[in-house]
């Protein structure tokens, strides 16, 4: 028999065996990494909620200054108009 099939034979397998254990380490890799983004995911939607609760409070305190705003200008504007009506009398 000769040498060269053989090698070439048992080269054909050793390098089937460590294809076969490299694309299975892979395949576990991408099962972690999968693993790991969801529980990252999971963690920013907690962190978008928890953000949410806290921000939630400020503007609506934003708004009632505006509105505060908004009211002071027109009870300005009702004093002027009586300042004014008052003088013409």
């Amino acid at each position: 028999m000769e040498f060269l099939p053989v090698l070439y034979a048992v080269i054909l397998v050793v390098l089937t065996v460590v294809l076969t254990v490299v694309g299975v380490y892979l395949v576990l890799v991408l099962m972690e990494a999968r693993r790991t983004l969801l529980k990252v995911n999971t963690t920013l939607d907690v962190a978008e909620a928890k953000l949410n609760a806290i921000t939630q409070p400020l503007q609506r305190l934003g708004g009632m200054a505006t509105g505060l705003t908004t009211g002071m200008k027109v009870f300005e504007t009702f004093v002027t108009w009586l300042q004014r009506t008052k003088d013409r009398e």
